[in-house]
């Protein structure tokens, strides 16, 4: 099973990992994966982001594929992508055993997030477009959307545990 946990900057994505990654046993049946660790481009020199954005995903739905079929792993993913990316990723390589879910938040939440966290410059228009337009996507294409303002990292990490072992 692969679930892959998509949002906007400030939503609680990776925090919610990282907290989750934390309290995993060694042993444990389930691996994590952050879209950044592939690598980010340099923006001002890219002539596509869409274009950048949907291969990338296409490129990580190749290897978490890979992981979830040979080594047997339960994966969760995490990135600020388009859920048609996944979808169509997915559907590349027949693979239905897959959920994405739209981690979410208000606008006063993300603001308050970035500016935690240090990143209040990117907190601009262009980012709060990101996170409407990524909602009303999943509205759109059915995709579960999980509302982070008031869940602890904790709650949210557990609620994605038993979504993967549903």
């Amino acid at each position: 099973m692969i679930l892959a946990i998509i949002g906007a900057s400030g939503v609680g994505k990776t925090a919610t990992l990282k907290t989750l990654a934390q309290n995993l046993m060694p042993d444990s049946p389930v691996r994590i994966f952050h879209f950044d660790d592939i690598g980010m481009p340099n923006w001002d020199e890219l002539e596509d982001t869409k274009k950048w954005q949907e291969e990338t995903t296409l490129e990580w739905v190749d290897r978490l594929v890979k992981i979830a079929l040979e080594e047997k792993f339960a994966v969760l993913f995490e990135g600020s992508t388009e859920a048609r990316f996944l979808i169509k990723g997915f559907a590349q390589h027949n693979f239905t055993e897959y959920k994405v879910l739209l981690f979410d938040c208000s606008v006063e939440t993300m603001k308050k997030r970035l500016s935690q966290r240090g990143q209040s410059e990117i907190f601009t228009q262009d980012m709060i477009n990101w996170l409407h337009y990524l909602r009303e996507d999943a509205e759109k294409r059915k995709v579960e959307i999980i509302q982070t303002d008031h869940a602890t990292l904790e709650e949210l990490g557990q609620t994605l545990l038993e979504k993967i072992h549903a």
